[in-house]
């Protein structure tokens, strides 16, 4: 997945959840994300094989503050 920084339909986010910070990038079309840092990848990776699952904590809130579907349960911010 590529994602070029000149569209203007994707958000750089900061999120926040309990012990885990993460940027997160995320396309508000298609919902398509990509992590560019995380606080927990050293234990994701040993268990997920390098991706983020789409149930992981700061995934959902992301996809939830794009979609305002509901309140995330993480704090939330979009970066410039």
């Amino acid at each position: 997945m590529v994602i070029s920084t000149l569209e203007s339909n994707v958000l750089k986010l900061s999120v926040i959840y309990r012990n885990t910070r993460a940027l997160v990038v995320i396309d508000t079309e298609t919902l398509a994300y990509r992590i560019v840092d995380c606080s927990r990848k050293l234990f994701c990776r040993i268990h997920v094989s390098k991706s983020c699952p789409p149930y992981c904590p700061v995934i959902v809130a992301a996809k939830d503050f794009v979609t305002g579907r509901r309140k995330p349960r993480a704090e939330v911010k979009v970066l410039e």
